[in-house]
């Protein structure tokens, strides 16, 4: 073996596994998941609803609601006083015109959704056969940043948790729209 072939070998096997350490040490990916519902109320009265960023207590579990900053998006903050404990919201988009309501979690606690960075997209629009679509899109995280996550807060968990909710949001909305 050559002395170039002696110092290239080690190297070129070292290089082919830098790819994998790259992809071993990126962590968790965004995830994102999408629910939508049909009310059987006007577009406008779902709006009155979902884009009352103050007003939140048709959510499930909201027993107090405290928010300042009106209606102004990065302004706008609410806290969602639960059994147990209390969510804090930023209001990151609010478009009346297209009826849009944008929110952000602040001060991620896995232990009540297993997900960090949660930011939300409602999203209403006339349904085709009437009443109101309402979608409810979400970007966010696992519980866990890191790689080789608990499995109480793999992806597949905070999918699952994030789905729940707003399937749960979902429901509570179609009930007080509908007058049920």
């Amino acid at each position: 073996m050559t002395l170039r072939a002696f110092i290239l070998a080690p190297a070129m096997a070292l290089a082919a596994l830098f790819p994998l350490a790259a992809h071993a040490a990126h962590g968790a990916s965004p995830l994102k998941v999408v629910e939508t519902i049909v009310v059987d109320a006007p577009p406008e009265k779902v709006w009155a609803i979902v884009g009352d960023f103050a007003h939140a207590d048709w959510l499930p579990g909201v027993a107090r609601i405290d928010a300042t900053g009106g209606d102004i998006p990065d302004q706008a903050r609410r806290k969602l006083a639960m059994k147990d404990g209390v969510v804090e919201e930023v209001l990151t988009k609010r478009e009346a015109e297209r009826m849009m309501l944008g929110v952000h979690r602040e001060h991620d606690d896995v232990k009540r959704l297993p997900a960090t960075n949660y930011t939300a997209l409602v999203t209403l629009r006339p349904a085709p056969a009437g009443g109101t679509e309402v979608e409810w899109k979400a970007r966010f995280y696992r519980g866990y940043p890191n790689n080789d996550p608990p499995p109480e807060l793999n992806d597949d968990v905070a999918v699952a948790a994030v789905t729940a909710l707003h399937r749960a949001n979902l429901a509570a909305l179609k009930a007080k729209a509908e007058g049920r």
